[in-house]
């Protein structure tokens, strides 16, 4: 904390980079933000749900195009990439994910691009090309967003075509031969048709210098376009269609070795410049497109919409463990497509009722190829020949799947009359039935050929949610929230473990937060305390490190999660901006079986030996935003310095292992900034210009860490970058 404390009094504070609300132009009082965390649009204020909105304002600032960008900023979310492939993320809120990103295993927290919801991780370091607003809604969301939210569900709202004709155009540069080009040009309403066309291109080349063949670690091409088009066929009825796609060219992360047993490999606990894969270098690929079709009607008793969504993707991926010596290698193709459909209504009865009501409809197809292999050195029969160099298959796997999803859920909130309106009532459920096939073979460890089955599990989630608004300024609510993760197959499997499925895990949280703002909407202080009740819980358990491509996923046990979280912004005075946010966990196993077959502890409960992955006690981040009005009167500019300083506590990336300092991820802040000067006139051109940095104190940090067996690896988080955006718009 001290520490914290010296870094916030030399740099000023920080910026928030989610809050309640921004400063109004003019006027000493934050302003309204608008959510549609509860299917409606509402306030932030309003809404009973411990969220976080970054708007469109703050994600252009800091450059965020892509859900990576938000990890940190976020207290009680920690978002890693994971180490097969950059491109894909292991999200955790409160305590509660998964640590590992399979087409046969579900994610924790749900992803949704525009209400459509996203099955897969792989890809959410993709660009979007015109985000408008990213929502961060923490805790169990059962009964609105349904299966596989027990952590939390994140909404990506990209920008509809607007009314009025307009282009505009930012670059970007940077240290490490950083570049970025976004391109926006909207058709403006013409006979009741809008479009917009977004297209963003970017490249950097990689932090850690690669001295064999290839492209340097880190480096990276990505391109992301979308365009959408809105019909609005009268003022009852909309149809609004939108196509995306996005693509990542580069190498994967460097992993460097970091310790080893008996130092009999060379080690570097410290960031790395430079590094080599035994072998050269090989490139990954990843590609992402999907469609959307929004039907819009208002049927005078409320809004029905109709909500269809297709998402494709295909990745190959190749990583190497080794370290620079021959080790370890990983290649893996994968293909997912899914189709979704949704119905909702949304409506009121005066002032007294309001009811959200939907059926939901998903299916996705899944297939993934790998192969793993390691080279080992042959002894030649005559001592006087070197040895030789073969390349072993460790495993040759090949994964099919389908899953299919049913669901019908309600929301109904009461507001009596006889309470001035001032208190909510609302209950909700959820029932989903899931469905899923899969099937593997196994060239090296299925000695008894394919497996294959399927299995189904059905589950109702009921929610009640109790608001009261003791003044316009103060409310608090109260919640019980019921949520559940469906079952499924584990593709690393061992033979024995592929069968039967591991089971469903439920929840029940328990939140009691307040809403409130004060000194004239100067300050708003939004905070809640939870208890979660994890039971059945999906953990994978590594039988042996030196074979770590295998696990097996078991329903291993119970935990209780326990935190805290809190938001206060405030207007220090005209034009400046103060945030704190903060968040605290404390997440502990009350059941962990160790069912690893060869494990001496094996059946027995080692609760107290394990550790709630990915859960740090602490976090959070601190900042200031100054903002004031330049130039002459005739030709007014407005400047804005932000700067921001985020702290994430140590944490582990696995529960459960022999080795664990080998999943260990200490901790470590970072200092942002961005100075910016907009609105600057050139005749019927606008141009803006800013210079920016991220972690400016070049700190080294682990991203991730694994243990191998003989040693361990790791690799780093970016050292420091800065450069410049220049934006045209007309």
């Amino acid at each position: 904390m001290s520490n914290f404390v010296y870094r916030v009094s030399a740099l000023a504070m920080a910026i928030a980079l989610n809050s309640s609300g921004a400063l109004a132009a003019n006027d000493l009082a934050l302003e309204e933000i608008l959510v549609t965390a509860e299917k409606r649009e509402s306030s932030l204020q309003d809404t009973p749900i411990s969220i976080l909105a970054f708007s469109s304002e703050r994600l252009e600032r800091f450059g965020i195009s892509d859900l990576g960008d938000i990890a940190g900023l976020a207290p009680n979310v920690t978002i890693t990439p994971f180490p097969n492939s950059r491109s894909s993320l292991v999200v955790f809120m409160r305590g509660v994910g998964n640590n590992d990103s399979q087409s046969t295993q579900d994610p924790a927290v749900g992803i949704y691009l525009d209400g459509v919801y996203v099955a897969r991780s792989i890809g959410l370091t993709s660009d979007v090309a015109d985000l408008e607003r990213i929502e961060v809604l923490r805790g169990p969301q059962g009964t609105l967003y349904g299966r596989n939210t027990t952590g939390g569900a994140i909404n990506l709202i990209t920008a509809k075509p607007g009314e009025e004709f307009a282009i505009s155009q930012q670059f970007s540069a940077g240290n490490r031969d950083f570049w970025r080009s976004l391109s926006k040009i909207e058709s403006g309403k013409v006979g009741g048709f809008s479009a917009k066309l977004s297209y963003l291109e970017s490249g950097h080349d990689g932090w850690v210098e690669n001295t064999g063949e290839g492209k340097n670690f880190g480096e990276e091409e990505k391109q992301a376009g979308r365009a959408a088009v809105r019909w609005d066929l009268s003022e009852r009825v909309s149809i609004d269609y939108a196509y995306d796609f996005s693509e990542i060219d580069g190498p994967q992360h460097y992993y460097q070795t970091t310790s080893s047993t008996g130092n009999a490999i060379p080690a570097n606990e410290q960031r790395s410049d430079t590094g080599s894969w035994d072998g050269g270098v090989t490139p990954s690929h990843t590609e992402i497109s999907g469609h959307s079709f929004i039907v819009s009607i208002d049927t005078g008793w409320g809004e029905l919409k109709s909500i269809s969504g297709y998402r494709e993707l295909a990745e190959d991926i190749v990583q190497n463990y080794g370290g620079g010596l021959p080790g370890f290698k990983i290649g893996v193709d994968i293909e997912q497509d899914q189709l979704s459909q949704e119905f909702q209504f949304v409506g009121e009865s005066g002032e007294n009722w309001r009811y959200v009501a939907g059926l939901y409809y998903f299916k996705e197809h899944g297939s993934e190829l790998e192969t793993d292999t390691v080279p080992v050195l042959i002894p030649d029969p005559n001592p006087l020949l070197p040895p030789t160099l073969l390349t072993v298959t460790l495993e040759d796997r090949q994964i099919y799947s389908t899953s299919e999803a049913y669901a019908a859920y309600g929301q109904l909130t009461w507001s009596p009359a006889m309470l001035a309106h001032r208190l909510d009532v609302t209950l909700g459920g959820r029932y989903t039935v899931d469905k899923r096939e899969a099937r593997k073979d196994s060239a090296v460890y299925f000695t008894g050929g394919e497996q294959s089955d399927s299995e189904t599990w059905s589950n109702f989630n009921p929610s009640l949610t109790l608001d009261y608004n003791w003044t316009d300024e103060l409310s608090t609510f109260a919640k019980v929230v019921t949520a559940y993760k469906s079952g499924g197959y584990n593709v690393r499997s061992t033979e024995d473990g592929f069968t039967p499925p591991f089971d469903e895990e439920h929840m029940v949280s328990y939140e009691f937060g307040v809403k409130s703002s004060w000194l004239n909407n100067r300050v708003s202080v939004n905070a809640s305390v939870f208890r979660a009740e994890y039971e059945d819980m999906q953990l994978q358990q590594i039988t042996n490190n030196a074979t770590i491509f295998l696990t097996d996923v078991f329903n291993v046990g119970e935990a209780q999660i326990d935190g805290f979280e809190i938001d206060v912004m405030a207007v220090l005075m005209r034009g400046l901006t103060m945030q704190l946010s903060y968040g605290y966990t404390d997440a502990d196993f009350i059941e962990y079986i160790d069912q690893r077959g060869a494990s001496p502890t094996q059946g027995e409960n080692v609760a107290n030996q394990a550790e709630m992955p990915y859960a740090p006690e602490h976090n959070y981040t601190l900042g200031l935003d100054y903002e004031r009005a330049v130039g002459s009167v005739s030709s007014p500019m407005m400047l804005n310095a932000s700067i921001d300083y985020q702290w994430t506590d140590e944490r582990y990336g696995t529960a459960f292992n022999d080795d664990m300092s080998g999943f260990f991820l200490d901790d470590y802040g970072l200092v942002n900034a961005r100075l910016a000067l907009s609105d600057i006139s050139l005749g019927r051109l606008g141009l803006e210009v800013a210079l920016w940095g991220r972690n400016l104190d070049d700190q080294e940090y682990k991203v991730h860490s694994i243990s191998l067996g003989a040693y361990q690896a790791g690799y780093f988080g970016e050292p420091k970058s800065y450069g410049m955006d220049i934006r045209l718009s007309f």
